[in-house]
């Protein structure tokens, strides 16, 4: 049990997990996630981020006990390296806007992360970088 959870902290070195945070809202209905670190420490709170690698993480027994209670709860995040903020809109990185992705999660409606264009299924790792997460 031990090696499992060094290996999960391991490949963790580095990289952040967002999440949607239930509490926070800008005035203007804007909605606010918190980013952990690779300590768990909440580092920051942001309206947009990107990601690169980004990993698509929920846990099936807290979105069951989304359905059962129908109250959210975090059980859902998106772990990855976040990248400069000047990444996101600098054209010399050699990522397209195009190649960015809109993604959304609604526990009562899924069991994982979707894509908001097409509505399909996304699990595990993407080739692409996620902008503005959206929930």
């Amino acid at each position: 049990m031990f090696d499992c959870d060094f290996d999960i902290i391991a490949r963790m070195k580095g990289q952040v997990q967002v999440y949607r945070n239930l509490n926070q809202t800008l005035e203007d209905g804007t909605k606010v996630y918190s980013v952990k670190n690779d300590k768990g420490i909440v580092v920051d709170h942001v309206t947009e981020i990107a990601l690169s690698r980004p990993v698509f993480r929920v846990g099936p027994k807290g979105n069951q006990r989304v359905r059962d209670e129908g109250r959210k709860n975090v059980h859902a995040y998106i772990q990855g390296r976040r990248m400069r903020e000047s990444l996101m809109d600098d054209p010399t990185t050699g990522i397209r806007s195009d190649e960015w992705v809109k993604i959304t999660y609604d526990p009562y409606q899924h069991k994982s992360f979707v894509l908001v264009r097409d509505d399909l299924t996304k699990k595990g790792e993407s080739k692409g970088c996620v902008r503005g997460v959206a929930g």
